[in-house]
Formats: structure tokens, sequence, C-alpha cells
């Protein structure tokens, strides 16, 4: 359920760049979601329409990039995908150790509109 807090913030801060920006009216809003955030793009979606009721959003297309979680090997720098199947072990050199490059992800990349 925390994915309407989230979307809130990101109406806020889409608000926020059509006003730096003169826009008057919001057509599609698009985003990108790290799977390590825990957000769910389809609850996103859900939510969006209330949260852009009576702005300059109302009515406008969400689009939702969902970014998977990248890792980089802490031990041989190889960048993979940790998964069930690699029992989330670098393939490289089996190493457990590792931190996250891409995933964490949750940010406004684009506005269209007039």
């Amino acid at each position: 359920m925390h994915e309407l807090s989230y979307m809130m913030r990101m109406v806020d801060t889409a608000l926020d760049a059509c006003k730096q920006n003169d826009l008057e009216k919001v057509t599609e809003m698009e985003i990108s979601v790290g799977e390590a955030t825990g957000l769910i793009p389809h609850y996103l979606k859900d939510y969006y329409p209330q949260c852009v009721k009576d702005t300059i959003l109302e009515g406008s297309k969400l689009t939702v990039h969902f970014i998977p979680v990248t890792t980089k090997c802490s031990d041989c720098g190889t960048e993979y995908n940790p998964s069930k199947e690699n029992d989330y072990r670098c393939p490289s050199c089996n190493s457990f150790k590792a931190t996250i490059v891409h995933g964490r992800e949750f940010i406004l990349d684009r506005l269209t509109g007039e």
C-alpha cells in the first residue's frame, strides 16, 4: 500500500516541474521504478488517477518503466542480475558479495504536455 504515498510524492514532483517549465496541461507522465523499491507498477497505475485529480495532470497517461536489479560483484567486478537461478551469486566467481548498481530508482523521466 506504500505505492499511494510514493505516487503522491511523484505527482508533487511532477507538478513542481510543470510550474518550472510553464506547462499548462500534461498528456503523459513517464517514470522509472526499480525492482528493489518493492513498488508494484500495477498499483502505481491504479492510484495515479486519484493522485492527479483536479490538477493539470488529470486525464494524462502514466507510463512506468520497470528497472530490474543489477548488482556488481565486490570480488571480481562483474555486473549481473541476481536471481534464484544463480542462487544470487556472481556468475563469474560465485561470490555473494555485491552492491546494487540499478534497481533502487524511483524517477520522473519525462512530462509530455502543452
